[in-house]
Formats: structure tokens, C-alpha cells, sequence
């Protein structure tokens, strides 16, 4: 009696861990699983001290670049304090920059903390400038922006947009520091 009682323990013991084998198997990685060659942006990660000249006066601003998501985006954080009586509070913005090898584009998704959003998209670097294209935005706007690398530790941008009436907005020119 237990003899049998034994084999049949074995037996539940023996079916549970195959049948639990099905269980435990990871799902095949998605094909295709392409990683991104963002070696061209890595310049990038660190903390970047900013000064923008918005509606004529000096706006202060710090971003931190990090590498996130398996190394597929990189990450920016940017926090801008007030400044002018337009701007009482601070904004923070969160974007995620990565290069997608199927249309051979560089896209930028962000989002803030006044309830922005966009896409951008761009061809990638003419020679030491990358201008990206507005795609999506939360309010209509379109533009485009283009940064300059002007070394390793420091760029130019220029940020020129028109809102969804088609008026321009006064272009935006921000320099950067990497501290």
C-alpha cells in the first residue's frame, strides 16, 4: 500500500513539473529585436547647463542625458525654472531620442509637465547639424529645430515654429554646456 501510495506521489510530483515546464518557458524574443546605433548622440549623456533667449529674455535651464530602456533611447530630463510673469512656475520635460534602422530616421518622443506633447522625426546629422521636424504636437504647432555640435561639451540650437494658424512664434536660440 505504500508502495503505491509512494508511485503515485511520484507520479503527481513527476506530471506537475512537466506540466509546469510549459509555464515556465520564456516567449520567443520579438523578431526583428534591432538594437539602435546611438553612438553618434552618446556625446550627449551627462548634465548640460542651457541658457534660451525666449521672448527677449535669458532663460536658464538644466538637462540630464541618460541611456534607458536596454540601451534603445536615450533619455532626457530638462527642468526649466520660471522666468518671466508668462512662465510662474517650473516645466519639466521627459523625451526619449532613439535612431529606427527600418525608415532611417531619428525620432524624439516627449511629453511635459503643462500637458505637451510631440514626435519629431529627422535625417540625422549634415555635418556637425541635425535639424528635426515637428510631426506630432498636442496644440497643432509645427517647426523645426536644428542643433549644431559645436564640440563635444557644447551646442547651438535654434528652434523656429509657427502655431496651428500658420503665424510664426519668434525663434527660440539655446546654447549648452555640458557640465
Amino acid at each position: 500500500m505504500f508502495g503505491r501510495a509512494a508511485g503515485a506521489i511520484v507520479l503527481l510530483a513527476g506530471l506537475l513539473v512537466l506540466g509546469g515546464s510549459g509555464l515556465a518557458t520564456a516567449a520567443p524574443t520579438p523578431v526583428p529585436d534591432l538594437k539602435p546605433d546611438l553612438s553618434s548622440m552618446t556625446f550627449l549623456i551627462g548634465t548640460w547647463k542651457c541658457v534660451a533667449t525666449v521672448r527677449g529674455k535669458s532663460r536658464p535651464d538644466t538637462v540630464t542625458f541618460s541611456m534607458g530602456l536596454d540601451g534603445r533611447w536615450i533619455q532626457s530630463h530638462d527642468v526649466a525654472p520660471p522666468f518671466d510673469q508668462y512662465r510662474t512656475r517650473p516645466i519639466t520635460t521627459d523625451a526619449w531620442l532613439t535612431y529606427n534602422q527600418l525608415n532611417h530616421l531619428w525620432v524624439t518622443v516627449f511629453v511635459d509637465d503643462f500637458g505637451a506633447y510631440g514626435v519629431t522625426t529627422s535625417p540625422g546629422w549634415q555635418g556637425a547639424a541635425m535639424t528635426t521636424i515637428a510631426t506630432v504636437t498636442n496644440d497643432g504647432s509645427s517647426g523645426h529645430d536644428t542643433m549644431t555640435k559645436l564640440s563635444d561639451t557644447s551646442t547651438k540650437d535654434v528652434s523656429v515654429s509657427v502655431d496651428k494658424g500658420g503665424k510664426a512664434n519668434p525663434p527660440v536660440t539655446t546654447l549648452c554646456n555640458k557640465q
